[in-house]
């Protein structure tokens, strides 16, 4: 019996990999290097600067493209440049031009990777470097925090703070990538491929302790954890494949539309706040992956467990992201009570408000999730 649900969480693990446009990372990212290559191409009909570089940029590997791409100023200024293109705005000098020739000259590191007074880096299958930006005094290590200042003053108490990492945190980072990437070595490998870089905070807001978050338009590249407050591995774990599917999906959803009516918004029964359709695909998204992930380590390997530490025993608040304490009093205290309430109504109710990808996507999450959902939770809505 044991066997067969392993086997069951193992094919989903498999099929989250296989979507062309949603589930594989490798043409994902080469989508994303292509756009930008061909962004580069369109900018240099505008600003001078970036047409001088012109020719390194198309001669660059694509591990070489990737390095200056996916930085978080390099792809800020990038994203500034299609809108300002797009908007007819497009002039020099233009901030694009003090940056994208500096990425290149900082080859083999990342632009604001070889700018950070200490260096430090998280080893993985693709490795990730390690915001070491606080009291900096460098420019673009200050511009970096002035980002995340931005981020979160506005819903913070007393604004988040960054966290300069050290040996500790690096080893606790690590040990959390080895257990994602042994628990679910096809989507959670897959969601780690799309981190370039973590930061680590401390941030309180009004509903408690921020845990991890994604930087998205803001500090592209980035996700933050509050590796303190997570605590345990196996959370730690869970908030880098939670982040990293929203840096997935980002990087997916550049080339698509998800919705009709991306501005249209719908409420949760678990949040206070409407949301827009476009942030409820993305929550699906990510519920229906952490949902194997809780699967998968109800039946992790005893080599897991010893390596690890048994999950039942860290002790931590329980939250539905949390895969080793769920809040089982509440009706949507799990990712999978979640998880079966998005995937309804997405498919039902909300179905007219997505576009053909966004439906897609959608059936495509289900399928992969409901032969572990019928097997392994089942119909409880209890903890498993």
């Amino acid at each position: 019996m044991t066997r067969r649900l392993a086997d069951r969480v193992h094919a989903a693990d498999q099929a989250l990999v296989q979507h062309a446009q949603f589930g594989d990372s490798s043409k994902i990212i080469a989508k994303v290097l292509a756009r930008y290559r061909f962004g580069v191409d369109l900018f240099s009909e505008h600003l001078p600067a970036v047409a001088q570089i012109a020719p390194a940029v198309e001669g660059l590997s694509d591990g070489d493209a990737r390095r200056v791409f996916f930085d978080p100023l390099v792809r800020l200024k990038l994203e500034e440049a299609f809108s300002d293109l797009e908007r007819g705005r497009l002039t020099s000098p233009h901030p694009l031009e003090a940056i994208l020739p500096g990425a290149i000259e900082s080859l083999p590191l990342g632009l604001c990777e070889s700018r950070m007074p200490s260096r430090w880096q998280v080893q993985s299958e693709h490795p990730k470097w390690l915001w070491a930006v606080a009291a900096s005094a460098d420019p673009l290590a200050k511009e970096l925090h002035g980002a995340f200042d931005g981020i979160f003053a506005g819903e913070s108490k007393g604004g988040g703070v960054l966290l300069n990492p050290d040996a500790v945190s690096r080893r606790r980072i690590e040990e959390a990538i080895e257990l994602l990437s042994t628990l679910l070595p096809h989507a959670g490998a897959a969601a780690l491929r799309h981190i370039d870089a973590i930061a680590l905070l401390e941030a309180k807001i009004e509903g408690g302790t921020v845990l991890s978050a994604a930087g998205g338009d803001v500090t592209p590249s980035t996700v933050f954890l509050s590796v303190e407050d997570l605590g345990n591995p196996w959370d730690i774990a869970g908030c880098l494949l939670h982040e990293g599917l929203h840096m997935k999906l980002f990087d997916a959803g550049r080339s698509l539309s998800l919705a009709t009516a991306p501005a249209e918004t719908i409420q949760v029964p678990w949040r206070p706040v409407r949301w827009s359709i476009v942030r409820a695909i993305f929550a699906y998204h990510v519920y229906v992956h952490l949902s194997l992930f809780k699967a998968a380590a109800l039946f992790a390997e005893k080599d897991a467990i010893e390596r690890f530490g048994n999950p039942s025993e860290y002790a931590t608040r329980p939250h539905a992201m949390s895969v080793v304490n769920n809040d089982t009093v509440s009706r949507f205290g799990r990712s999978i009570d979640r998880a079966r309430y998005l995937g309804e109504q997405l498919q039902g109710a909300w179905s007219h408000l997505l576009s053909a990808q966004g439906a897609s996507l959608v059936s495509w999450l289900a399928a992969a999730l409901a032969p572990v959902d019928d097997d392994v939770f089942g119909k409880s809505t209890e903890a498993a």
